[in-house]
């Protein structure tokens, strides 16, 4: 049976983290956070907003285990909406992203634990409002073998058990099945050149959705190179995906890549690209940083379903960390070709072709050494290709963050948002203005 609560799927995961391992300590980041949020239009509509103050108490953390048997790291957080006007129904909230591997066999046999726990939409194409959010989840696990083909050369053989879930979108829940095997090649002591096959097998849960189950193959090579300033690590091969009745199998080249340049001690530039098969519960096991406290419980923007896509994408980013100034841009481009858009008796509100590309930015600047002030900015045109619909979103938001003792700190955000869309009815702008006091330990 689903854990349909947040707080339970974190403290399943805590617990794992607390397998016995008597060589390694834990180490566990917290913060407690009270907030109050003001919205002057909750239901996101062109025409008649809704204003609400919300009381937001907020629990997140980072936990770590670097040990000779446990190999850990996890963050997430759970947070409590109470809607003071009721305009709508009280909720809990939470993410979670967490890594655990337990080397059973030194150097012979391992076992990996994956759970990812997120906020989305119902309906990528209704706003994005408290009646149209629920709670997903991807959890993983598996044992990896690992042995020698020769003195130059390992191999991998790699099993994993992978569910998906949401709570409101019936054609994400599936059961997984993958299977990899891998001969990998230490060309030097910073780079590798492997063959790579992969088999995913995904079984809807629900009978009631009349969606063909799949399978996706990979053959591909990789090549990994660590310079002095520049890591890199890149994909080449072939993609075939099999279904089980109704629609056409498909195929496909894969190409995939990631370039890290390391300019100086304090700027970082990256580029990465991929054309590849892909769904969205896939996208949520590749998530970014898990090392630092979440400050916030996000909402994503996935087409909440497990049908896959041919995802063609191109990114670049910039990071430069002062010790006062901080600065980061990140641009980008994104097209999802999905194999049952257009398809008859399938769920048209959710499966649709798109095309995105925008940008991020991010200022930050250190006032005095405990007073801190922070721009964030984003923006994205999003083409729904099948339906000529086009929706063009900005974000912005300002803080301002003072810590006066050494676990409490208060911040105070404004955030405006905007959406202009060619659907009518769809556009609409709002005002956020948030303050939290934060104990941090």
């Amino acid at each position: 049976m689903q854990s349909r609560c947040p707080l339970a799927r974190m403290t399943g995961m805590l617990l794992a983290l607390m397998l016995p391992s008597a060589a390694s300590a834990v180490r566990l980041e917290y913060l407690v956070e009270l907030g109050i949020e003001n919205n002057d239009n909750l239901n996101l509509t062109e025409t008649d907003p809704e204003s609400a103050n919300i009381l937001e108490p907020m629990l997140a953390f980072v936990v770590t285990q670097e040990g000779s048997t446990v190999q850990a790291s996890a963050n997430g957080g759970v947070q409590y909406r109470d809607y003071l006007g009721g305009e709508f129904s009280d909720e809990f909230r939470g993410q979670l992203a967490g890594h655990l591997n337990w080397t059973m066999v030194p150097d012979r046999l391992n076992l990996t634990v994956e759970d990812y726990l997120g906020v989305q939409p119902i309906n990528a194409l209704e706003p994005n409002t408290p009646n149209n959010q629920q709670q997903t989840n991807v959890f993983a696990i598996g044992p990896t073998l690992n042995f020698r083909m020769g003195p130059t050369v390992r191999g991998e053989a790699e099993l994993r058990y992978i569910n998906s879930y949401a709570d409101e979108t019936e054609d994400f829940n599936t059961n997984r099945g993958s299977a990899a095997l891998r001969a990998i090649k230490d060309l030097s002591t910073t780079s590798t050149i492997s063959a790579n096959i992969t088999d995913e097998r995904v079984d809807y849960t629900e009978n009631n959705i009349e969606q063909p189950d799949y399978s996706r193959y990979n053959v591909y090579g990789r090549y990994t190179r660590k310079w002095t300033k520049v890591d890199f690590v890149g994909d080449l091969g072939y993609s075939w995906l099999k279904y089980s009745d109704t629609l056409e199998d498909r195929d496909s080249p894969l190409a995939r890549g990631a370039l890290t340049w390391h300019y100086s001690e304090r700027s970082t530039f990256g580029l990465d690209f991929a054309y590849q098969y892909s769904d969205a519960a896939t996208d949520m096991m590749t998530g970014g940083d898990i090392t630092t406290i979440p400050t916030n419980i996000s909402t994503g923007e996935a087409t909440t379903t497990s049908q896959p896509y041919l995802e063609r994408r191109f990114g670049g980013s910039y990071f430069y960390g002062g010790e006062r100034f901080g600065f980061n841009v990140a641009p980008y481009y994104r097209k999802l070709d999905y194999s049952e858009a257009g398809a008859p008796d399938l769920p048209q509100n959710v499966v649709q072709n798109q095309t995105g590309k925008g940008a991020s930015i991010g200022i930050s600047y250190l006032l005095r050494p405990l007073l801190s002030i922070g721009l964030n900015a984003a923006g994205e045109n999003l083409h729904y290709d099948s339906i000529d619909r086009v929706d063009d979103t900005w974000t912005i938001s300002t803080f301002l963050r003072q810590q006066w003792a050494r676990n409490w700190s208060w911040r105070v955000q404004y955030s405006y948002y905007k959406r202009d869309s060619t659907e009518p009815g769809q556009s609409a702008d709002q005002n956020v203005i948030y303050f939290g006091i934060t104990y941090t330990r």
